[in-house]
């Protein structure tokens, strides 16, 4: 084989050996395929293999591929987080692509499809958003000891409840969906407490008494600091120190959160 059909070959194996298994199964066999047909032509020039190549599946076959595996991908990803109404959109359009292939891919049609799935994703997305102001005034209401963070937090809290509502979908819905859950980053005994909070907090009202005083707060933090002073010398020392830009959540944990480190930087 000439040297320019042999780099085709050559650049053709390298593309699929850089596609994945499960991410671009259809993309990997086309450019297996492919390079396996030019190496069996044995073709003279690049020129001869490109125009031979026109006359073949492997012509439009990378482009038929890659729109495949996309929309396997959309599938899948659907699937995954239980959005089945948006799965369902793109399996219609996998099969139309089949049978159809870029006359469908270049319509009108094909565009509208995407809108459709776009617009029932953007469904999912709000309720994200919502159960995630749901969460922000729970941890909020749990541990913000002033009083009127409390109030606006509970508030923002029965706006998104109420929009929920409105939405046709319950809290309770949303909360037994690993998607969701999976927002808050709970243990199962944290998500719980969760649930069992904003049930007890729809049912009636709930007191925003300020949780401490600051003035017997920092005469603690002050004794404290006194009965510890030998360690706060000997960390002032030390050359080195961890930062860490942390998350608090609450959890079963027995001081009620699991901190999570966001990043960790030495000083």
């Amino acid at each position: 084989m000439a040297k320019g059909p042999a780099k085709a070959v050559e650049l053709y194996r390298l593309k699929a050996s850089n596609f994945s298994d499960k991410l671009a199964p259809n993309q990997k066999e086309y450019y297996e395929r492919a390079a396996d047909w030019l190496e069996e032509q044995q073709f003279e020039t690049l020129e001869e293999a490109t125009a031979a190549m026109r006359n073949t599946e492997y012509y439009e076959g990378a482009s038929i591929a890659m729109i495949t595996d996309d929309i396997r991908l959309r599938i899948r990803a659907a699937e995954e987080v239980g959005y089945d109404d948006v799965a369902q959109v793109h399996r219609e359009r996998l099969r139309k692509y089949k049978e159809r292939g870029n006359s469908y891919a270049f319509s009108q049609e094909w565009i509208d499809d995407l809108n459709l799935a776009a617009e029932k994703s953007a469904v999912y997305a709000r309720r994200k958003e919502l159960f995630g102001r749901i969460f922000s005034g729970y941890f909020e209401i749990a541990g913000n000891p002033q009083s009127d963070h409390r109030k606006r937090a509970a508030e923002d809290m029965r706006d998104a409840l109420r929009e929920l509502d409105s939405m046709g979908v319950s809290f309770d819905e949303l909360a037994a969906q690993r998607a969701y859950r999976q927002l808050t980053m709970m243990t199962d005994k944290g998500m719980d407490r969760f649930i069992d909070f904003i049930h007890e907090f729809s049912r009636g009202a709930y007191e925003y008494d300020d949780m401490s005083n600051p003035a017997e707060e920092q005469e603690r933090l002050g004794r404290w600091a006194a009965s510890n002073r030998d360690m706060i010398m000997a960390a002032g020392k030390c050359e080195k120190w961890m930062r860490a830009s942390c998350v608090a959540v609450p959890s079963d944990a027995p001081e009620g959160y699991d901190f999570i480190a966001l990043k960790e930087v030495k000083l």
